[in-house]
């Protein structure tokens, strides 16, 4: 125990003295003028965008020691102001940094990291493209368009007039209050999406899947991640592997197609004839719609099929209403009520 004491005691002040020992390498600020859009190379730093009345870069970089190479390059070519964070090729065991960029409104902005982070808030009339490697992406109060991308660090989006793109491998994504389309789509890190008016696609491999109060035409896809759609309302498109899909007070015409999961929804409302098909997953679905307005066409090859209280194997056939729902199941059995 006190060999172990003594090992964590060792570990904290190594840390400290670690964390202590870098000392300031580089430091400078200057102000531009003439500037329509910028382009930003960050390396390790965190890199900074604030709303302001004139364009300004403030940059600091500290590292465990003093060598050569370290530096911020600034320069104005064509209206394009370019911020190049460089390190020496060797030599060093860790740094830190932050470049700080003040903007004016309707300055684009092109800005790629390796480990650092980058936060952007509060800009009209601006295109944003923000790429990172392993450095959290938050963007916010933005009036533009935005391509966010990272391999294995978050994205968190927040009040967007705009359309959007974004793209991670590992990392997770929280996306929220969107007017504009967009376009979410994730490796292995999983996607929550909340109050979008527009058209809106969510894609995921292995990562769960979650949408919340969508108003325009919907796109999901996982392979082995769940997929949950509640409130929302358009024409859906959903294709699901493994993973099952859940459907809550949702309301439009829907294609769906699942393999191994299942789907189940509760207060579901078709506005126009549909197709549900899975594999192996069973298909429960509580309707809000009028019994008189749907006919179902429903098929199975080992699934009891069961509408409105009438249960049938391979065929059931019901109802005479204008809104067709067409069904196949292979082994799995469906349920309409």
């Amino acid at each position: 125990m006190r060999k172990l004491y003594f090992l964590l005691v060792v570990m904290i002040a190594t840390t400290v003295v670690s964390a202590q020992g870098l000392q300031k390498v580089y430091e400078g600020s200057k102000d531009f003028d003439q500037v329509s859009a910028v382009k930003i190379s960050g390396d390790f730093c965190k890199v900074e965008f604030q709303k302001g009345d004139k364009v300004n870069v403030t940059a600091e970089l500290s590292a465990n020691k003093e060598l050569d190479n370290y530096d911020v390059a600034m320069k104005v070519t064509d209206g394009v102001l370019t911020v190049d964070v460089n390190k020496p090729s060797s030599g060093w065991s860790s740094h830190s940094g932050f470049v700080t960029v003040t903007l004016p409104d309707g300055v684009n902005i092109d800005v790629v990291t390796s480990s650092g982070y980058i936060t952007l808030a509060g800009f009209k009339n601006a295109k944003v493209k923000a790429e990172s490697k392993s450095g959290k992406i938050k963007v916010s109060n933005l009036e533009g368009s935005a391509d966010l991308s990272t391999k294995s660090a978050t994205i968190t989006v927040d009040n967007i007039t705009g359309d959007i793109e974004t793209s991670s491998k590992g990392g997770a994504q929280t996306i929220n209050n969107i007017k504009g389309n967009a376009e979410i789509v994730s490796y292995s890190g999983s996607l929550i999406i909340e109050n979008v008016e527009g058209n809106c696609k969510g894609e995921t491999t292995d990562g769960n899947l979650t949408m919340k109060n969508i108003q325009g035409d919907i796109k999901l896809k996982s392979n082995s991640g769940s997929i949950k759609l509640s409130d929302a309302t358009g024409n859906i498109t959903s294709f699901s592997g493994a993973g099952s899909l859940n459907l809550f007070n949702v309301k439009g015409v829907f294609d769906i197609t699942s393999g191994k999961g299942e789907v189940i929804g509760t207060r579901v409302e078709f506005t126009a004839s549909s197709n549900i098909k899975t594999t192996e997953g069973k298909i429960k679905l509580k309707l809000n719609n009028s019994k008189e307005d749907l006919a179902f066409e429903c098929e199975s090859e080992k699934g009891m099929i069961v509408v409105y209280g009438k249960a049938k194997k391979k065929k059931n056939k019901q109802g005479k209403g204008s809104i067709l729902i067409t069904t196949y199941s292979t082994t799995g059995a469906q349920n309409y009520y």
